[in-house]
């Protein structure tokens, strides 16, 4: 190979690659220290996170949930919930029952049981049957985070009651359920990550060819998550973090990671086998794949940051989980990454007497790439034809919340609310809750007496200090129910007459509150997404054509992804197969959800795609020979980007709850859309189309952007 003696352009990027190849050993002793101090808050960061959190801020149903807790503890709407049943009646045979509730008041995790024997039978604490009673159980905790524990410490105790022939008992309720949520969440974290782990050292290792060069994205992306998760455990001191935060935040960092780390290696390799020594090869490979890496991280979290406007915990813990982890990762790639290869050297290369595969397969891409400019306008429509069929069944797209069914059937909490709502009907595990001035409660329990959906209503406390008192009604439809929905619209439009004051609030209504709330930020958030993807591509490319025709783009292909989650979630078409019971519906938070991260991750592809295209542009000057060449040249390593990125994706789907399933799949199927249909039909053919056009950007507008090159 000859020596070539073309200066390198000093950017940052170049500049940070001359920087960590001189100063390999630092860096990655620094990295060390990083990985040696982010290894005990990483492995304890469950135990930090939050079970709760779903919640609107500002909503009737925070407000009721505060006035519960602060005025009327006594209405037990923070209890878990015990359900006893015993093949006797309780009119002849209470002593097992009684037993139960004073050894059950005494267990860990409780400060108390009711006795529902002692209960008028307006409480409603024993069902029609005479055998099936519910003991609401006031849990020790007093903060959201602990209370998921407290009920796993209360199921335990009932897991260990040796219980007389004849009876039985599960624990469930809103804190029960968490608890189990979070131990599923945490077994489907392990599963994934021994799912993905050889599939992806296997794809690795055939992108590479090389044992030490798959390793490397692996390692670095793991790096860069447990220092993600590290700030997390951090940041949970200061602010309550959802349990979810942890799944995303390791799906993502995973895939991305390793993207990112794949996109760098394959474009050094390269830039070594042209000739160039370590420390120019680095800087031609971050100038270039490194810059595509830096927009598309930086695309992604800014996607991602759109969702803080919503006010829900989860869903800023989510986002922030994520976050953090794009960021470490994506520092991993820019610094430590650069610093391994060097301290590596040739180990990392392609043997000499073999044929780089990136190379041999651009002769393949070259090919496939002209068909498509061929007859560009018939590539076009079958793309468009694809996309928009498989979107089409988004338009019937129906949002709901989950309840207790994300648990899946032999879990405590789910059995238990089986078990409640066979006896005491659906209503009866998630009540609708008003406050309201006593003097006005007795008007406020006739009026929804005269509703059809209300199996039951009643005040339920005492006048607090405030002279308001805590009224509890028992829909005859489940929490995730539109008609329970329907019902709190209903009775907060009622009531308002009555009593202006009144609030209506409860488990049976945080469901209405928190799609409201999604609803409400949904059009803001998304056109903020929208704005800064069409603003970054626009500076990034100077070309008004390739940024519209990108953000339409992953429209598009967005589109198509939310239409197989309706298929499949909603539907039930193909849910057996990846093991998990459709809920006729599609989760509330996932539409808002899925569109920052699908948006985020579809530049992935389309950054370092049109980065390539616009390098051979620079040197060419000629568009169809730049969409052939661009696309040839970076057509291997997406593809197995795209690979690693599903496959890591449908592992975290196929092992978890409903809701991980429901973004791991929905993620894979958009990531294969974006790898196929978008890169391989769309984008040459439309560019194709434009031709020059492609480049279009108004004099004016040129004058005052910034100019960004990807030659080097």
């Amino acid at each position: 190979m000859t020596q070539t003696t073309t200066p390198q352009k000093r950017g940052a990027l170049a500049r940070i690659a001359h920087f960590t190849v001189a100063h390999r050993r630092s860096v990655m002793l620094v990295w060390l220290v990083i990985a040696f101090a982010a290894a005990p808050l990483a492995l304890t960061l469950t135990k930090a996170l939050s079970g709760a959190g779903w919640e609107a801020q500002g909503s009737d149903a925070q407000l009721v949930r505060d006035e519960l807790r602060r005025d009327f503890p006594e209405a037990g709407a923070e209890s878990a919930i015990v359900v006893f049943q015993q093949e006797e009646p309780f009119a002849t045979s209470p002593t097992a029952l009684s037993s139960f509730v004073a050894a059950l008041a005494q267990a860990p995790g409780a400060d108390g049981a009711i006795d529902p024997l002692t209960m008028p039978a307006e409480a409603g604490l024993v069902a029609r049957d005479g055998r099936t009673a519910l003991i609401p159980v006031a849990l020790s905790a007093e903060v959201d985070a602990d209370r998921p524990e407290s009920a796993g410490e209360v199921m335990k105790w009932v897991d260990s009651y040796t219980f007389t022939s004849g009876t039985s008992a599960n624990t469930t309720g809103e804190w029960a359920v968490w608890h189990d949520f979070n131990k599923e969440n945490e077994k489907a974290l392990h599963k994934a990550e021994l799912l993905s782990g050889l599939p992806t050292l296997l794809l690795l290792f055939v992108a590479f060819g090389s044992a030490i060069a798959a390793g490397i994205p692996l390692v670095l992306a793991i790096a860069g998550i447990f220092s993600g998760w590290a700030l997390l455990n951090l940041l949970s001191h200061v602010t309550p973090l959802s349990v979810w935060s942890m799944n995303f935040s390791m799906m993502i960092g995973l895939a991305v990671g390793i993207d990112y780390s794949l996109f760098i290696v394959s474009r050094y390799r390269e830039e070594r086998e042209d000739g160039k020594d370590t420390a120019q090869a680095m800087a031609g490979a971050l100038q270039t794949a490194g810059k595509a890496v830096f927009l598309s991280a930086l695309t992604v979290i800014l996607s991602l940051a759109a969702l803080f406007l919503v006010p829900v915990m989860v869903f800023r813990s989510m986002a922030l989980g994520m976050i953090l982890s794009v960021v470490a990762v994506s520092l991993a790639s820019l610094t430590l990454l650069p610093a391994v290869l060097a301290a590596l050297g040739d180990k990392v290369l392609v043997n000499r007497a073999k044929e780089d595969p990136d190379r041999a397969a651009e002769t393949r891409w070259a090919r496939w790439t002209s068909r498509a400019l061929w007859k560009p306008g018939r590539t076009l429509i079958a793309g468009l034809f694809v996309l928009l069929a498989l979107g089409a069944p988004a338009l019937g797209m129906k949002l709901g919340m989950p309840g207790a069914t994300v648990v899946d059937r032999g879990a405590q909490s789910r059995d238990g609310y089986d078990t409640v709502v066979e006896a005491f009907g659906p209503g009866a595990v998630a009540p609708i809750f008003i406050t309201a001035p006593a003097g006005d409660a007795q008007s406020i329990v006739d009026a929804a007496s005269t509703d059809a959906n209300v199996a039951q209503a009643g005040i339920v406390t005492e006048p607090a200090s405030s002279g308001r008192v805590a009224i509890r009604i028992f829909p005859k439809t489940g929490s995730s129910d539109t008609a329970t929905s329907d019902l709190v619209g209903q009775l907060r439009h009622d009531i308002s007459s009555i009593s202006p004051t009144a609030l209506v609030g409860g488990p049976g209504s945080q469901n209405r509150d928190l799609t409201g709330a999604l609803i409400g930020a949904a059009p803001l958030a998304v056109g903020l997404i929208m704005i800064v993807a069409f603003v970054l591509l626009l500076v990034v490319f100077r070309s008004l054509t390739i940024a519209l025709a990108s953000v339409v783009l992953n429209l598009i292909s967005v589109g198509g992804s939310f239409g197989f989650a309706t298929l499949v979630f909603q539907h039930g078409f193909g849910a057996g197969l990846i093991g998990i019971e459709h809920q006729g519906f599609i989760n509330a938070w996932a539409p808002l959800f899925f569109f920052a991260l699908l948006f985020g991750l579809s530049m992935d592809y389309q950054l370092f795609l049109l980065a390539g295209i616009k390098e051979q542009y620079e040197k060419s000057g000629d568009t169809q020979v730049a969409i052939r060449e661009g696309i040839a040249r970076t057509g291997r390593p997406i593809t197995n980007a795209a690979l690693i990125m599903i496959v890591v994706f449908i592992a975290f789907g196929v092992t978890g709850p409903i809701p991980p399933t429901e973004l791991g799949i929905t993620l894979a199927v958009a990531v294969l859309l974006d790898a196929t249909v978008i890169r391989m039909m769309l984008v040459p053919a439309l560019f194709g189309l434009l031709g020059e056009k492609t480049w279009w950007l108004p004099k004016w507008l040129g004058k005052i952007l910034p100019h960004v090159n990807f030659s080097h």
